[in-house]
């Protein structure tokens, strides 16, 4: 696929609702607090809060990760291609880095092999949206024991070839979802555990604050130039959100329950370009339809 043209473009829009409270920690303590729910002033005291879009990107990375696992007991399938679907897809959609990396093979006694960290299976199911299979397979083939002069000199050219593509930028933007309702958080007590003993650790007490039930905070997503099983698996990792699931921070403590509301998608492909480049026009699908899986099976 050749990432330099313009496909297409999804705005898809709405709201993540708090169904019992939540806790998005900034990492810092401050005054007494473990990890206060972030700003955009970096100031607790204020109500600006909000939640990072790379949390919720890796929410929904997470979710499909587990979906494409090699292990699972079910496989994803592209009906259009019948191919099955692996962690390479979720690569696709989300980018990555240092596809290519490789680390000293310890079952070789001269210490000279190398291999790479990544699956291979993995790594040629990306690598197969920029290069022809001839290039990955040289590109992938261990070179250390190749005695062909010849031969050498093109895996080596194939490789250089694929790296090229080692790392990538995702498909996907999540912007920041800042809070849209008047709400105020509130200060819970917690405490620390003796791990070993499984009692409470003296002088362990410490507070953190969640947003309370019913706060709203604006959700924007951004697609683009994704094929139809991409948006597919888009669709599958929103389910669960959507329905209400856990997300955030200390989940054991009973909190963390959210409900995204999807209310707008908008699309331009294209042949809308020009009324979207100079009218900033987008067309808009039913949220319900849009939202139908089409072309993913399982096997």
């Amino acid at each position: 696929m050749d990432f330099s043209i313009f496909k297409n473009r999804y705005r898809i829009s709405g709201n993540l609702e708090v169904l019992t409270a939540l806790h998005i920690g900034s990492g810092i303590e401050e005054n007494g607090f473990d990890a206060p729910f972030i700003t955009v002033d970096g100031d607790s005291k204020n109500k600006n809060f909000y939640i990072p879009g790379s949390s919720f990107r890796g929410y929904l990375s997470t979710k499909l990760e587990r979906l494409v696992n090699k292990d699972n007991s079910f496989k994803l399938i592209d009906t259009e291609t019948k191919e099955e679907l692996n962690e390479a897809d979720v690569k696709l959609i989300f980018g990555y880095t240092n596809l290519l990396k490789k680390e000293k093979d310890k079952t070789d006694k001269n210490n000279k092999t190398e291999k790479f960290i990544e699956d291979e299976e993995v790594i040629k199911r990306v690598l197969k949206e920029f290069l022809d299979n001839e290039t990955i397979e040289r590109a992938l083939k261990d070179n250390s024991n190749e005695k062909n002069k010849d031969e050498k000199k093109k895996n080596e050219e194939a490789f250089e070839e694929a790296k090229k593509y080692s790392s990538m930028a995702g498909r996907i933007h999540i912007s920041d979802m800042l809070i849209i309702s008047d709400v105020k958080s509130i200060k819970r007590d917690g405490i620390k555990i003796d791990r070993e003993t499984g009692a409470t650790k003296n002088g362990a007490k410490f507070d953190y604050n969640v947003i309370p039930l019913c706060s709203k905070f604006k959700f924007e997503m951004e697609l683009d130039n994704v094929e139809e099983y991409q948006l597919d698996l888009i669709k599958l990792a929103l389910k669960d959100i959507r329905e209400g699931d856990l997300f955030g921070g200390k989940l054991s403590r009973g909190i963390g329950k959210c409900k995204l509301n999807v209310e707008k998608i908008e699309y331009v492909e294209k042949a809308d370009i020009e009324d979207y480049l100079f009218k900033n026009l987008m067309r808009t699908k039913d949220v319900e339809k849009f939202l139908e899986i089409n072309i993913l099976d399982m096997k």
